[in-house]
């Protein structure tokens, strides 16, 4: 696995030879904008699943969302604990990239496995050519593992709390265009097939 300042622009000649070889391009969104559109409905669902699970295991969430029927309200002050909850944040996305790259095939010895830092968020990127189905497991393992299973581990320590379950909610959230892919993937590319990255371009064969 190496460092990538940035996740490349897709390469017109891997295109087209790529496509000569016989693969095919997913039909997919064109740009992170319009992916992270399309990836609303996730965002919500992911969210209420978060949330759902939050409720079960921590009751005291109720308190949080109400102040004499108003709602809730958020005091923001900048101090030594805001910054250490901004780096936890940051920690745990890049945790959750970490675990898209643990399900990669090879991830400590190939060449085409990539990481870097994207403003706030880590990334992974590789190259690597990954069945249709492994390929859904590196995609939806950080929902899984982050929002869903880990807060079951944190309430059987004690640590599940107002600040724990919001970075599982947040991890929920931001898995949204993971969905989004997984979807593609699944209504799009044959059983058995493989999946390969140009960029942001993805091909299948």
């Amino acid at each position: 696995m190496r460092y990538l300042k940035k996740i490349p622009s897709a390469d017109k000649e891997v295109s087209i030879k790529l496509i000569s070889e016989g693969w095919t391009k997913l039909k997919e969104p064109s740009n992170l904008c319009i992916a992270m559109l399309l990836s609303v409905p996730f965002m919500l669902i992911n969210g209420v699943i978060s949330i759902a699970i939050s409720y079960y295991l921590y009751p005291q969430l109720k308190e949080i969302f109400s102040s004499s029927g108003h709602g809730f309200s958020i005091n923001f002050t900048v101090n030594l604990f805001t910054l250490i909850y901004i780096v936890a944040i940051f920690i745990f996305m890049t945790i959750h990239e970490f675990l898209h790259a643990c399900f990669i095939p090879n991830v400590f010895k190939s060449s085409q496995i990539y990481w870097g830092i994207n403003g706030f968020f880590g990334f992974i990127y590789t190259t690597e050519k990954v069945k249709k189905n492994r390929f859904l497991i590196i995609s939806i393992m950080p929902f899984i593992l982050l929002s869903v299973a880990l807060p079951y581990i944190l309430n059987f320590f004690g640590w599940l709390n107002g600040f724990t379950i919001f970075l599982c909610l947040l991890n929920a959230m931001g898995s949204c265009v993971d969905c989004l892919n997984i979807c593609l993937v699944a209504i799009q590319v044959p059983k058995g097939s493989y999946i390969v990255n140009n960029g942001f371009e993805t091909y299948f064969k």
